[in-house]
């Protein structure tokens, strides 16, 4: 056996771990803040049903390790959805609190 077949795993290796690097970058850099405020805003929106409008939600750094964003919108007198956020923009966690009159 040759001796740089020895090393074509390795390099395969190394190519893998630095495309899969070169992903999770590009999202990370990649998204927004703004559309990720307009991605939770649709799919409030969509959750709230009548009398919910787009500038309803409004969007505050993280107070929670491993959060990016937390964007609220509240509901006119209605229901307040809280989404939070990660560093790629995506969905960790989600509340509606009800209001109580």
């Amino acid at each position: 056996m040759p001796r740089w077949m020895l090393f074509v795993p390795v390099m395969a290796l190394v190519a893998a771990v630095a495309g899969i690097g070169l992903m999770l970058g590009g999202r990370s850099v990649g998204t927004t803040e703004t559309e990720v405020i307009e991605r939770f805003a649709v799919r409030y929106l969509a959750e709230a049903g009548a009398g919910a409008t787009r500038s309803d939600c409004a969007a505050r750094p993280a107070q929670s390790e491993g959060l990016w964003l937390v964007v609220a919108c509240d509901l006119r007198g209605g229901a307040r959805f809280e989404y939070f956020v990660d560093a790629y923009g995506r969905l960790a966690h989600a509340n509606r609190l009800e209001r109580q009159s």
